[in-house]
């Protein structure tokens, strides 16, 4: 487990660094609306890949004694459903370009489509790995896979191919993610099928969340063009790159845990705490803090031609410290076979975020689909949030006393920058660079400091786990 969590955080601090350092590159180089045809392209493989997997791989986590027929069932169901998503999106690529109206969607579009049978190989044996904990496995796939993307996407953005740098690196990183986890798995598909364990709401939760998950970007297409999309697809890349990371580790570590403990109410109320305490105590501080420097983060690492993102990214911040956190919720809800109430809770999620956005867009463009989806999602994810703590035997009130010191902290460190760039900053022309960099530490030391006198708990269970990560050697 120590070995496994050593793996999990260093591959996505490297993939992390990765991933930004090949967005701000190759962004210097493209243009928005490169990005714009990407997003639309991405939204479809996503949503389909997400509907091919079926959500077998989550049950294969969960599931503690699935038998080989049952694996080879959930292989074969999962490359079989890639294969027609990719003759779907295929055929219907000029249709779509033509309802988007980005006559380039037709020929990106089949193209990219080819990672959805590569990724629907890896589901059971990626799922395997999970299972079993061997996220080190996984997380080694995942940072070889961006070690090679970066230098392929680099050299053909400067080889002038345009939206088709984004294309190739895509489908580089699925294809050497997927060799490498195929590899590391100890199992092969077979021809012997069978079994009769499948839940349809868990179907059902997977696809209604596979849709919503892209579904602002197609209001937001749709509404305003591919320029515009580009712009927010690129300004929530950003707003959810320092989240994201922590989201995936949280989940990966979250799900087999709370499956393992679902009997166990006390086990999984303390692991439930610690890790909201952990995962709020990096994304509140880290989103509020790209609000306030987003003009000058923009300028510096993207160039002039994104500062129309930046108030856009600015308001994504808060939804991407929502969706660092409440990603430990489905995982409550599951081990406790609460999958009929995630059903409706996705679905409505999927009816009143879109709309939100579409009258947001058609009021603002992407910043008031922003403006409005975002008050939407939240009231939603306090449901969710009130039934998970009702499983758990916890209360809102518990859940405030022990993140109110993260709370503070970040206020605390977001008045202060404020104050530094009205006072110190105002009417003076230093360069982007370096105003970033001083109210990035000026912000970052404010809120460590405020932290260390009013959470010491937080501290404490901080300095615990980078002692898990820095110390490996010691649980091995």
């Amino acid at each position: 487990m120590a070995q496994s969590i050593f793996w999990l955080a260093w591959s996505r601090g490297v993939v992390q660094l990765l991933s930004f350092a090949t967005t701000v590159l190759v962004a210097r180089i493209l243009v928005p609306a490169d990005f714009g045809v990407m997003a639309l392209a991405g939204m479809f493989i996503a949503t389909a890949g997400l509907l091919a997997e079926m959500g077998l791989g989550g049950a294969i986590v969960q599931f503690r004694d699935l038998d080989r027929r049952e694996l080879n069932t959930c292989f074969w169901i999962t490359v079989t459903l890639a294969a027609i998503a990719y003759a779907v999106l295929s055929l219907g690529a000029s249709v779509i370009a033509t309802w988007f109206a980005v006559p380039r969607l037709a020929e990106v579009l089949p193209v990219l489509a080819l990672g959805l049978p590569v990724n629907a190989c890896t589901v059971v044996s990626g799922s395997l790995l999970r299972k079993r904990l061997a996220l080190d496995r996984v997380s080694q796939a995942e940072i070889i896979g961006a070690v090679v993307t970066l230098p392929v996407m680099l050299c053909c953005a400067l080889a002038g191919l345009g939206v088709w740098t984004l294309v190739i690196g895509s489908l580089v990183g699925w294809v050497v993610r997927g060799a490498v986890i195929f590899a590391f798995a100890p199992w092969l598909p077979g021809l012997r099928i069978g079994g009769e364990r499948a839940s349809l709401t868990t179907l059902g939760i997977t696809m209604l969340w596979a849709i919503r998950e892209q579904s602002d970007v197609a209001v937001i297409g749709k509404i305003t063009g591919q320029v515009t999309v580009g712009l927010y697809s690129m300004a929530k890349d950003l707003a959810m790159l320092p989240t994201a990371k922590i989201s995936s580790v949280v989940f990966l570590l979250s799900s087999p845990m709370m499956a393992e403990l679902q009997t166990d109410i006390a086990a999984m109320r303390r692991a439930f705490f610690r890790a909201v305490r952990l995962t709020a105590s990096i994304a509140l501080p880290a989103s509020a803090g790209m609000a306030l420097v987003a003009d000058d983060m923009v300028a510096v690492l993207l160039g002039p031609k994104w500062l129309p993102a930046v108030r856009v990214l600015r308001l994504l911040c808060l939804y991407a410290a929502v969706r660092a956190v409440d990603v430990l919720l489905p995982p409550v809800l599951f081990a406790r076979r609460r999958q009929r109430f995630l059903f409706w809770y996705f679905l409505a999620l999927l009816l009143a975020v879109p709309s939100a956005a579409a009258l947001g867009a058609r009021w603002a463009g992407a910043p008031g689909a922003v403006m409005l989806l975002t008050p939407v999602y939240c009231g939603l994810v306090t449901i969710v949030t009130k039934e998970a703590l009702a499983e758990l035997k916890g209360s809102f009130s518990e859940l405030w006393f022990e993140t109110w010191p993260i709370l503070a902290a970040t206020a605390a460190m977001a008045a202060f920058v404020l104050l530094l760039r009205e006072i110190t900053f105002a009417g003076r022309t230093e360069p982007p660079l370096i105003e970033l960099i001083l109210l990035s530490v000026t912000g970052a030391v404010t809120y460590l400091g405020a932290l260390f006198a009013l959470g010491r708990t937080v501290i404490g269970e901080g300095v615990e786990v980078v002692s898990w990560i820095l110390r490996r050697h010691h649980f091995d």
